[in-house]
């Protein structure tokens, strides 16, 4: 019983033991440090990447000791057979690569790339197989023939390369000179004495043919780049590299330009599309406008700005149907593009967006139209435009005044044209005259003063209303329409003068009486002088 005792001890101090030892290795071996892969690349050509370390050396330093030998190789010795044996190092299996007798490097089972679908058997042989082209590169390169062999077709390269380059600046001198030509002869030729775009043209065509011919000149450069450096064992893969990333670059962009095609006739049918749909709107809304179509709810004098508006918006649902067709659209530049666009447009259009308001009211109520007399608050003038942003009257001085849509709202609008009728605007004036004038002669002077003044309507008549019986005077006004707003001032003018003179030839006192004392009769009009010339029965 105790000898069993004694081995149940012993066996459980041995699991013990190894429990610990093992629970060591794993923190070891999870606090230890993972190498980072070095790959081994001679003349330019990659071979192979080693990614464990070997015998306490990094990839870093196998990488070192693998290229230092490369470099030492000599020249009788890179003809010798490459070969390839397995020995046990510790107790790792290691693959050592030969030269003949000369060890090169050394590969290990972990040195495969776990995503990596080869197996090891196959790294040795694509290892070998890159290591027998890097020898045979070496080889041709320390060769003087094979040098001399690509100086030679590098210095015909560039002499070609030289006489291309001043073929194009040739071509450059001659396509500037035919474009020169051409503007002098349209300069000769042109009849039209206003701004001409033929500066800038020339200016534009001069830009393009220099950047054409440096574009070119940069491609013939590259190109000779490519075939010199593949001249050259040490630099051939680099020239190979560069020749790859032309033809890819190429082909991505041959293939851009085949993926776009569906897309770009996508959008066109959509804009055709929207344009024939616009032009259908737009013939509509200038029917109604020219009177020709009655729709209900539409008013000629709306139907502009609504055709605008309804343009907008079927262009609008156009854009937004061809937008995903557009190439590119769906790139991360263009949506961020949009929205630097979209946050610029919300952030600086909330004046516009209240000055366009403002002017669809003003539309939409009629308030105001082209070539009415209106008075904005103390503004009275001529209206000359009507704009999405703002109006702009021409006032009695030939001044040109731009009020903002949002202050026309805001203020009380005065139209003197638009119950005018077609005699254009109404004109009046008022004088005072005492009760000891007869009413009825002041209207007639007053209507002959106004036929008399070459700027007003004869037809319909001009007329007098009597404002107020004040108590010292009545008050008199005169209207008369004119055709010409604008021209109020001098017609109100002369209006006065002939007012004056009508006066003075009747012996009626325009100035107004205020007395001080009680006159000692009554101050009225006989009823005999009621119809006094001018004035008739």
């Amino acid at each position: 019983m105790q000898a069993y005792r004694a081995v149940l001890a012993v066996f459980g101090f041995f699991i013990a033991l190894v429990l610990g030892v093992a629970a060591h290795a794993a923190e070891a071996t999870a606090s230890a440090p993972v190498a980072a892969p070095a790959e081994l690349t001679y003349l330019n050509r990659p071979i192979v990447t080693f990614r464990s370390d070997l015998a306490g050396a990094s990839p870093r330093i196998r990488v070192q000791r693998a290229a230092d030998v490369l470099e030492r190789l000599p020249e009788r010795e890179l003809d010798q057979p490459i070969d390839h044996m397995q020995v046990i190092f510790g107790n790792e299996h290691v693959t050592v690569f030969r030269l003949g007798d000369r060890l090169l490097f050394s590969l290990l089972p972990t040195d495969l790339d776990p995503a990596d679908p080869r197996k090891f058997e196959q790294l040795v042989k694509d290892t070998e197989s890159r290591l027998r082209s890097v020898l045979d590169a070496h080889k041709r390169q320390i060769h003087w023939p094979n040098l001399i062999r690509g100086v030679l077709y590098a210095v015909v390269a560039t002499a070609l390369l030289l006489a291309l380059g001043w073929g194009l600046n040739r071509l450059r001198s001659r396509m500037l000179s035919l474009v020169q030509r051409t503007i002098e002869q349209h300069l000769l030729t042109r009849t039209n004495k206003g701004f001409d775009w033929t500066g800038s043209a020339f200016q534009l065509a001069r830009r393009i043919v220099e950047l054409s011919a440096v574009f070119a000149f940069l491609a013939l450069l590259y190109l000779w780049f490519v075939y010199v450096l593949e001249r050259f064992p040490v630099t051939q893969p680099l020239g190979e590299r560069l020749g790859d990333f032309l033809l890819t670059l190429l082909g991505r962009i041959g293939q851009g330009f085949l993926d776009a095609i569906p897309g770009l006739v996508t959008v066109v049918v959509i804009v055709l599309i929207t344009r024939a749909v616009q032009d259908l709107v737009t013939n509509l809304f200038e029917a109604v406008q020219q009177d020709r179509v009655s729709i209900p709810g539409l008013h000629p004098d709306t139907a502009g700005a609504t055709r605008r508006m309804v343009s907008v918006l079927i262009w609008a649902l156009g854009l937004t149907f061809a937008y995903p067709y557009i190439p590119g659209s769906q790139s991360d530049v263009f949506k961020g593009l949009s929205v630097l666009f979209g946050m610029m447009l919300t952030l600086g259009s909330a004046g516009i967006v209240n000055q366009l308001m403002s002017g669809m009211v003003l539309i939409y109520s009629r308030a105001l139209r082209k070539g009415d007399l209106v008075r904005v608050g103390d503004t009275v003038g001529v209206v000359t435009e009507l704009n999405t942003l703002s109006i702009k009257l021409t006032n009695l001085r030939k001044e040109e005044i731009t009020l903002p849509n949002a202050v026309v709202v805001g203020n009380t609008i005065r139209n003197y044209t638009r119950q005018a009728g077609p005699g254009g605007a109404m004109l009046s004036t008022t004088v005072t005259i005492g009760y000891d004038t007869p009413w009825r002669q002041v209207h007639a002077m007053l209507v002959n003063a106004a036929l008399k003044t070459d700027g007003l309507v004869k037809e319909p008549q001009p007329y007098v209303l009597q404002r107020a019986l004040s108590d010292f005077y009545v008050e008199y006004e005169l209207f008369a329409q004119i055709p010409n707003p604008l021209e109020r001032a001098p017609v109100l003018s002369e209006l006065h003068a002939h007012i004056q003179d009508e006066f003075n030839d009747a012996g009626v006192q325009i100035m107004s009486p205020h007395f001080e004392d009680q006159p000692k009769e009554a101050v009225l009009v006989p009823k005999d002088k009621w119809f006094t010339p001018p004035a008739k029965p």
